[in-house]
């Protein structure tokens, strides 16, 4: 213990020991380029006295970048070095005197020397991990740590953080959803394709400009195949149709020539009945012919003039039968080509939401595949990384490495590789052709 009248107080072997960790924890402040680490915003400092443990304080640098002494008030902190800092505090500090109580207690005024007074740091700011980790956030600092130590303690590489179910199980599923979806793509493809046939015409259809997908050849041989063989069936039914109508047409046409021609001799002999039907009126009246006789040719006459009229009664349904025939004849064709352009329409519609279920099925797979790997082999390879560090208030981005070292604030990004899945997308373009 010190004389009261000296206001010395001797420094104990515990207090030697602390001021020699205080060195030590200055000797470990981080150092960029070799310049010694300037404070900052979000640094807790400590402040301690030898012999004097109501000196003994942690005091954090605000927003202003100042720190709150006791006994001094605010000093700025902020882009300065713990040793000048310290040399502020000791510039202040011997000048003011306390009352310090001793056990058996009494009070003695006590004056400080400059080298009893320690300032270090107490925390560093914390650095932030953010990405494929398993716990993104603020993890704290410490002196020599390197990007590797910051994932390690948040949690390691990790994708699986949003997950609720079996990356197996939905790997499978979404395997088989992505492969039968690609197969009905194809399906749509060649579907297109023998439309645009039928609608042109032709017998074959256009097998070029197809979107290659992640299926077996053989597959798309057979719906390839499949769309052939009713093309082909589609065109034979058309051409029957067809022919069934203008056969019945040309029939039709050789029964209105006979109707015609018998129209015209019944129309003849009618004519001749009803002249020879007005001699035998003269004669009758004359007294030359009988009334049975004159009674026979009325009948006669009036039978030749109703044939004369059914003939033509005949002639006019056959010439209407005619006219619907090739009505129908033109029909064939048009609403052919309206199912046809329906067809198309709809096949193309089908075809570009498969386009996207397509992709949405590719992601699911890529993610399911992502977060699978992760129980097999890990993160697999080496990550992208990425480091944001403020020096001087003037941003920076860094690429490192995952042994590079950390400064206090440090924001690192992590970014894991995944493998691509077989087979390409399909293209917007894919379907373009023969438009």
């Amino acid at each position: 213990m010190s004389n009261p009248s000296s206001g010395r107080i001797k420094k104990p072997a515990a207090w030697r020991q602390i001021a020699i960790a205080a060195v030590v924890a200055l000797a470990c402040i981080p150092r960029t380029a070799n310049a010694e680490y300037l404070l900052s915003i979000g640094d807790v400092v400590a402040i301690s006295v030898v012999g004097l443990r109501d000196m003994q304080h942690t005091i954090p640098i605000d927003v202003d970048g100042k720190a709150s002494f006791p006994l001094i008030g605010q000093i700025q902190a902020a882009g300065v070095s713990v040793s000048e800092l310290q040399q502020k505090v000791r510039a202040q500090l011997p000048d003011k005197v306390f009352r310090r109580r001793t056990e058996d207690g009494r009070e003695s005024q006590v004056a400080l020397s400059p080298d009893e007074i320690m300032v270090s740091i107490a925390e560093y700011r914390p650095i932030y991990v953010n990405g494929d980790v398993a716990k993104p956030g603020a993890q704290p600092y410490r002196p020599g740590m390197t990007i590797r130590q910051a994932i390690t303690l948040a949690g390691g590489f990790d994708t699986m953080r949003f997950r609720t179910h079996d990356p197996f199980l939905e790997s499978a599923d979404f395997r088989a959803d992505y492969y039968a979806l690609w197969t009905e793509f194809a399906r749509q493809q060649v579907r297109i394709a023998r439309v645009k046939a039928e609608l042109a015409g032709k017998t074959q259809f256009d097998r070029a400009g197809f979107a290659d997908g992640p299926i077996p050849a053989s597959v798309v041989a057979q719906i390839e195949d499949l769309e052939a063989r009713e093309l082909t069936s589609r065109n034979d039914d058309h051409a029957k149709e067809k022919a069934h109508l203008q056969q019945a047409i040309k029939s039709q046409d050789h029964r209105i020539a006979v109707l015609t021609d018998n129209s015209e001799k019944e129309r003849q002999g009618a004519q001749a009945d009803a002249n020879d039907f007005a001699d035998l009126q003269e004669k009758f009246k004359r007294g030359v012919i009988p009334m049975l006789r004159m009674s026979d040719a009325r009948r006669f006459t009036l039978y030749s003039a109703s044939q004369s009229l059914q003939t033509e009664a005949q002639l006019a349904q056959a010439q209407r039968d005619r006219e619907e025939l090739a009505r129908s004849l033109q029909r064939v064709d048009d609403q052919r080509k309206i199912d046809l352009l329906k067809e198309l329409q709809d096949a193309e519609v089908t075809l570009q939401g498969i386009r996207s279920r397509v992709q949405a099925a590719a992601d699911k797979l890529m993610y399911a595949g992502m977060a699978k790997s992760q129980f097999v082999r890990g993160a697999g390879g080496k990550p992208d990384l990425k480091v944001f560090r403020n020096v001087d208030n003037v941003g920076q981005v860094l690429d490192p490495n995952e042994n590079s070292p950390l400064m206090p604030g440090d924001v690192v990004e992590v970014a894991l590789h995944v493998e691509g899945i077989a087979g390409e997308q399909p293209s917007a373009q894919a379907d373009q052709r023969g438009h």
